[in-house]
């Protein structure tokens, strides 16, 4: 059976389109890239934002500069991305917060984070963590929890600020456990962690960051994280979901692009991003940040973008938190 001409003229023209898209994803990016951090300089995204743009840009044969526009829950940095021109050049690295609280808490006018913005790629997860006092005689979750039963009024959960994501763990510890919990937000962690270490709370929940230099040095001790099974390099330190499988409470960290970015840059930064998160060099450095890789697909990392906004919109409600209008 002979192949018609008009055959073989469509299978050209469809093999001359996929090479033009190969090309041309080749060839992005093809002048600086912009990665604006809805965050303040010097904090755990700024340092995984810079380490990551470093090795990117070795990759890509293009500065990538990293911006930082803190506000509002993440917003200003947001607006900022939103109403510049777009040229598939400029995205965002964010901490979780700003994707699955803010669209809750921040009722704004002139961004929506749902509508405005889609995933490109997932960068890691970075489980909240329980800590004592290094004189507590707790030694585990269980310990810990059976103080709260024996003396609810005065047994105190530091945290940072309220509704964060810390903050949060506390009552979905709580609701889990069937324990009565009190939790106390402070404005920062070292206050968090200073109110525990001075015995006014006996117990503070956060990331792993602000409490590892405490452990290190003597003053706290971890009970537990709230990470999916143990994490690497602290294989005896149990997980909360192994006693209660619901508390999974991870903070992650992402990129993510204006709605209209083509897709070639979209897939060059997912496929890049996830080589760079191999290199042990930077599974180290996230290490010790409390961040553990975990790249994604951009169908994957939406999905689950997706289905932590509405988790976390539902414990926002369980508080009874209330939005505040921008």
């Amino acid at each position: 059976m002979k192949t018609s001409r008009r055959t073989w003229i469509a299978a050209g023209l469809a093999l001359a389109a996929c090479l033009a898209g190969t090309a041309q994803a080749a060839a992005w990016p093809t002048r600086p890239v912009r990665l604006v951090l809805p965050g303040a300089a010097g904090t755990a995204p700024d340092i995984m934002a810079r380490l990551l743009g470093d090795k990117l840009s070795r990759i890509w044969g293009q500065p990538v500069i990293v911006e930082n526009k803190p506000g509002a829950g993440g917003l200003v940095g947001l607006a900022a991305v939103k109403s510049a021109e777009r040229d598939d050049h400029m995205f965002v690295f964010t901490p979780a917060s700003v994707l699955t609280l803010t669209p809750y808490m921040y009722k704004s006018s002139q961004v929506d984070i749902v509508r405005d913005f889609q995933p490109v790629a997932m960068v890691g997860i970075s489980p909240m963590m329980a800590a004592v006092s290094a004189s507590s005689p707790a030694n585990t979750l269980a310990d810990v929890l059976a103080m709260a039963r024996r003396q609810p009024d005065s047994f105190v959960v530091s945290t940072t600020f309220l509704y964060s994501v810390p903050n949060l763990a506390v009552d979905m510890l709580s609701r889990a456990a069937g324990v009565p919990l009190r939790a106390v937000p402070f404005s920062s962690s070292s206050q968090s962690i200073s109110a525990v270490v001075g015995g006014d709370a006996q117990m503070l929940i956060d990331g792993v960051p602000p409490i590892e230099p405490m452990i290190k040095g003597g003053r706290l001790k971890p009970v537990v994280m709230f990470s999916e099974g143990r994490v690497p390099n602290r294989p005896d330190l149990p997980a909360a979901s192994e006693t209660y499988p619901s508390l999974v409470i991870n903070g992650w960290f992402a990129v993510v692009a204006p709605q209209g970015t083509g897709k070639p840059a979209i897939e060059r930064i997912n496929r890049d991003l996830a080589a760079v998160l191999a290199e042990r060099d930077v599974v180290d450095k996230l290490d010790t940040l409390g961040v553990y890789p975990k790249p994604m697909s951009v169908e994957a990392f939406g999905n689950y973008w997706r289905d932590e906004r509405a988790r976390w919109e539902k414990v926002l409600r369980d508080v009874n938190a209330q939005p505040v209008q921008q």
